[in-house]
């Protein structure tokens, strides 16, 4: 009897040891608001799929501290003990950071091979692969589209509409300053609030192809065409229709002026549902239009790459980190985040049939459906972004007028070449 049970323990042992040995940790850094209840509550269930499609895998979240804006994800890859795969904010300039550095893992010969191509826009996927000599780090998670929101309310009530042209959307700010109502809020103190409104004055003012070209160091940033949007955000702040002391304000601070509906427009995107259920804001109030230019077929969102997931050089599990972004792009996975009320961006490749959660993004879906332009915030090289959001600063605080700031920024960039 003494001899069976010890037979027993010890195959109890071997059993658990082997299940050990068997056992897979991925651990995931993101996203950044999982202590949000929505957003919790939607990528728990994403991971208990994902547990249950692979058995005797784990996901561990790792809350991120940042981003790679902040050095947050190099930190923790340089740990050592850091995530096997990351979801942060990206854009080639932000991606640079970590492939220059080396710390994250070529992706090309994957898009081949799992077929990751044909789960995203061509467009898409043909931009990425005009990045780094042909070289892709990165699989977009979510797409920006940014314009301008409104408060519907308060447009009905004025008789107010987005209108088609920037002649008109000027002459519509005059009336709002008119009515004793801030037109615009900005707060630059926050980068990314500061080149979401700026991109899009650029666009809306020089094109989606002289932006493109600027970007790719094939036009000077300082040519006529691109000075002239740096020009008219001078002239939203001469005219007070963006008040000089706004160049203090960051993206909360400007973000309560919408909110409590002491401005009356403010440009950002899908991701600023998440802001407005936060504030208690009433989304079903919101409404969005892209930026009105004078340019025939300019008058679109700018936009870009804004989340994407990256593999550490370092990770524990590549493999497993592959297996979950092969699951991450999957059509039942990506319908169902379209489709969540935690929902707040557009998604890497068309989803037909879903019904976003909410109207306004819905709004967004529609606008965006044309294409987007692009926020050079995502696309300017990293040695170059510094400058750019002081010029953007500098300009809202009338300390430098538009051609003098897109010089700065064209220095910058003949540096970096």
């Amino acid at each position: 009897m003494v001899k069976q049970l010890i037979r027993m323990a010890a195959l109890a042992i071997v059993i658990a040891a082997s299940s050990a040995a068997g056992a897979q940790t991925l651990r995931m850094w993101g996203p950044e608001q999982i202590t949000e209840p929505l957003i919790a509550e939607l990528w728990n269930g994403i991971k208990a799929e994902f547990e249950a499609a692979n058995p005797g895998v784990k996901v561990e979240f790792i809350p991120p501290t940042g981003t790679i804006s902040n050095g947050a994800v190099q930190a923790a890859i340089q740990s050592g003990v850091g995530p096997d795969v990351i979801l942060t904010n990206s854009g080639i300039g932000r991606i640079a950071v970590v492939r220059n550095a080396r710390q994250v893992v070529a992706l090309t010969g994957e898009y081949e091979k799992r077929r990751w191509k044909d789960k995203i826009y061509p467009w898409l996927y043909s931009e990425l692969q005009r990045q780094f000599g042909g070289e892709i780090y990165e699989v977009p998670d979510g797409l920006d589209a940014l314009g301008i929101w409104y408060h519907k309310d308060m447009f009905a009530e004025q008789g107010w509409k987005i209108p088609a042209t920037w002649k008109e959307f000027a002459a519509l700010m005059q009336a709002m300053q008119t009515a004793g109502m801030q037109p615009l809020a900005i707060g630059p103190r926050t980068t990314g609030s500061a080149g979401h409104l700026f991109g899009n004055l650029l666009q809306a003012a020089s094109g989606r192809e002289a932006v493109g070209k600027a970007l790719r160091g094939e036009l000077a940033w300082d040519d006529r065409t691109m000075v002239a949007g740096a020009a008219r955000l001078r002239d939203l702040v001469e005219a007070g229709f963006i008040q000089k002391r706004m160049a203090g304000l960051d993206l909360e601070g400007a973000s309560r002026l919408w909110f409590s509906k002491r401005a009356a427009m403010f440009v950002a995107g899908p991701w600023f549902t998440a802001n407005a259920r936060k504030a208690g804001y009433d989304l079903a109030n919101a409404g969005f239009a892209a930026m009105p230019s004078d340019l025939p077929g300019e008058t679109v969102p700018t936009g870009g790459v804004g989340w994407s997931w990256l593999v550490p050089v370092n990770s524990r599990q590549p493999e497993l980190a592959l297996k979950w972004i092969d699951f991450i792009l999957s059509d039942a996975v990506m319908r169902k985040r379209a489709q969540h009320v935690a929902s707040t961006m557009l998604y890497p490749r068309e989803l037909k049939g879903i019904e976003p959660p909410t109207l306004v993004l819905k709004e967004i879906f529609a606008v965006a459906a044309g294409g987007v332009g692009y926020n050079p915030s995502v696309y300017l090289p990293g040695s170059v972004l510094d400058t750019y959001f002081q010029v953007i600063q500098g300009l809202i605080s009338a300390q430098i007028s538009g051609e003098e700031g897109m010089k700065q920024i064209q220095a910058k960039m003949s540096e970096a070449k």
